[in-house]
């Protein structure tokens, strides 16, 4: 009950820091300036209220919702959800939008006892765009500390496979696994060789200081699957598990 109480406690904490900190922040109309694409095509031109972020609603869904108003000071808020949008687009470069970010819904690989394919809606931050694969980074709120009792900010990376007609996103993790057996045959396999052997380290010390070293390696991947990857990813509809 007392470790119940304390992690209570401790999220109110986590909640009241944000929330001040928001308060203290100047207003910054353009780097909420965002143009957001509906699923039926509509662009809608506004600025955000509540982002997705994971510190901005830390009991709700990560990101996934969020509020925004077509002028910067409207009192009327709009809510859009990952399953009513395509994209969101930052308008302008600015100090506090250096990377004029733009975040994609995308279904979000998260295998549960029922099924490994199970996946999720969720917003993804463009990290980079390659030849034959997209890298996204996104934040999650987790626990942590001894007795998992801190929370803090966690970023991830994942990855979506231009030829997978599902647009889905896999953390990196995933990538090395059963997930990607029937999908992707030998995938995970090569993901392993692809620290070993001679030039092991090398792309151990590129993973340290690439965020989107995947995408060298699935490049390799294609490559050494030769006329068979234009048939990839094999389907999966009929396998449940």
């Amino acid at each position: 009950m007392k470790h119940y109480l304390l992690s209570f406690l401790l999220m109110m904490s986590v909640i009241s820091i944000f929330q001040t900190a928001s308060a203290q922040e100047p207003k910054d109309n353009e780097s909420r300036h965002v143009i957001v694409t509906l699923k039926s095509g509509e662009k809608v031109e506004g600025y955000i209220y509540q982002n997705w972020q994971p510190e901005n609603s830390p009991f709700r869904k990560p990101n996934y919702m969020f509020k925004m108003t077509l002028n910067p000071d409207d009192d009327e808020k709009i809510e859009y959800t990952a399953d009513d949008i395509i994209s969101v687009k930052f308008v302008k470069v600015t100090e506090n939008n250096p990377e004029d970010q733009l975040w994609e819904s995308r279904p979000l690989a998260r295998p549960n006892f029922r099924s490994r394919y199970n996946t999720t809606q969720r917003l993804f931050c463009v990290n980079k765009v390659g030849k034959n694969a997209t890298t996204y980074w996104w934040n999650v709120l987790a626990s942590a500390g001894q007795n998992l009792s801190r929370q803090e900010i966690k970023t991830y990376f994942g990855v979506r496979f231009h030829n997978d007609p599902d647009g889905i996103v896999y953390t990196y993790s995933l990538v090395n696994s059963v997930l990607t057996d029937k999908k992707y045959p030998g995938l995970s396999d090569f993901y392993m060789e692809w620290f070993k052997g001679p030039e092991g380290k090398v792309h151990q010390k590129e993973s340290e200081e690439n965020d989107a070293w995947i995408l060298d390696m699935y490049d390799a991947y294609l490559e050494k699957m030769g006329d068979e990857a234009a048939n990839l990813p094999y389907s999966t509809k009929d396998k449940k598990k």
